[in-house]
């Protein structure tokens, strides 16, 4: 059965974002768990602003603080493009959830799915270019101040975490008001991830 969140979970979850929280394994999959209740027809989204999602970046390591401080004050002097950014951003959640949630499933993720991974994957590539440093090669972005910056950044580390798949651990939260993805400690782990009151996308809730 279905248990929507209450008004003070989502309260509670509406909250700045905290190392602690970040559970998953993966920050791809924290950035996925930026949304809970996946399954209700009004999920609760975290990333109600592109600011919040600036801060999230920094939270799980995708974004240098000073890196997101400039592109956050870039968003609120241009408050359409950062919109568009953010919403370019939830579809790819969107769809990582979708393919991993298949992953997670033992099954193989919907050619549709792929092949707007694959648009999203371009994005990238071209938002990126190959840095000679030294006596090695780093891959950075074209530009720093770039509102897609995040999302380009996601999308790389997306790819490498689906070149690991599949993995036993990859589960998906059996909790209908949670949906969650995250790494299981041990592929033989059985134990579930959330489950009621210990739901670990509510754990923090009183």
């Amino acid at each position: 059965m279905t248990t929507d969140l209450s008004p003070a979970q989502k309260h509670a979850l509406l909250t700045d974002f905290e190392e602690d929280e970040l559970l998953a394994g993966h920050q791809v999959l924290d950035f996925i768990n930026t949304l809970t209740g996946w399954s209700l027809e009004e999920p609760l989204d975290r990333l109600d602003n592109y600011i919040r999602f600036a801060q999230w970046s920094v939270v799980a390591g995708v974004m240098e603080p000073e890196l997101a401080d400039i592109i956050a004050m870039k968003a609120s002097l241009e408050p359409e493009e950062a919109s568009q950014a953010l919403t370019f951003a939830k579809n790819l959640r969107a769809l990582m959830h979708q393919i991993l949630a298949a992953f997670a499933a033992g099954q193989q993720p919907d050619y549709d799915d792929m092949v707007a991974f694959e648009a999203f994957w371009q994005h990238s590539v071209a938002a990126h270019r190959l840095v000679f440093l030294d006596d090695h090669i780093e891959v950075q972005p074209v530009a720093f101040t770039d509102l897609t910056i995040i999302m380009d950044l996601l999308t790389r580390d997306a790819l490498d975490l689906m070149k690991r798949l599949p993995d036993k651990r990859l589960a998906v939260c059996g909790n209908e008001a949670c949906g969650w993805l995250y790494f299981k400690s041990s592929p033989r782990a059985k134990e579930p991830f959330c489950g009621g009151s210990a739901c670990a996308s509510q754990k923090h809730l009183a």
